[in-house]
């Protein structure tokens, strides 16, 4: 008899260990680790949008390093911005065989702001293609030229006359595209009187 009563309680604690164990393998197994980069519920992920590529308008606007300015500070010196100037072409200028076109800039914002350095001037076709090449630098930089509201500057662009060079002339354009100096953000003029013979065109730095 207390052999009985010795085994029973035995047998008791070996049916509570085996409960036990098969409890905890329950838990580990209804529980799936998380994958390698996932993300727990409640939780967001950073964003990839930072790692995008840069804006198209720095891919397209002209290498101003060496022909600008960077914009000044202080009242009646911050750069001309595209969306302050408006833009004219004057008529071809002709003489000893060089043709000359007056690039105008009006200031259309209402306080003053300054130009200095090279434009990037380019001729377009009606559907956005190129002709040519971008307009090369004539001359120095020039000085900075404050431009009042309503008040001008401009630069020359500077071609020849047909048959001088041999080389023939562009197709005309329909349009002159135009970044001020230092900006990123261009004007586009339509315009087809401007016609460039011999692969000559340059323009010169803003001035008044």
């Amino acid at each position: 008899m207390l052999r009985r009563h010795v085994l029973v309680p035995i047998a008791i604690v070996s049916i509570t260990l085996v409960a036990g164990g098969c409890a905890g393998a329950s838990g580990t197994s209804g529980s799936t680790p998380s994958a390698p980069g996932s993300t727990a519920p409640g939780k967001e992920r950073p964003s990839d949008a930072s790692s995008s590529s840069l804006p198209a308008a720095a891919a397209v606007a002209p290498d101003d390093s060496a022909g600008s300015e960077p914009a000044a500070a202080g009242p009646g010196s911050r750069r001309c911005r595209a969306d302050d100037l408006g833009m004219s072409l004057g008529r071809a200028d002709a003489g000893a065989g060089q043709i000359y076109y007056r690039l105008t800039f009006e200031n259309k914002s209402r306080a003053s702001c300054t130009l200095r350095g090279f434009p990037g001037v380019s001729l377009i076709k009606r559907d956005g293609s190129v002709i040519g090449v971008p307009a090369a630098r004539e001359g120095g930089m020039g000085d900075r030229t404050v431009i009042g509201p309503g008040r001008t500057a401009g630069v020359t662009l500077h071609t020849l006359n047909q048959g001088i060079e041999g080389s023939g002339c562009w197709d005309r354009p329909d349009y002159l595209r135009v970044y001020p100096p230092g900006s990123t953000e261009a004007l586009t003029l339509r315009t087809p009187q401007l016609r460039i013979c011999g692969d000559r065109f340059t323009t010169t730095a803003t001035g008044g």
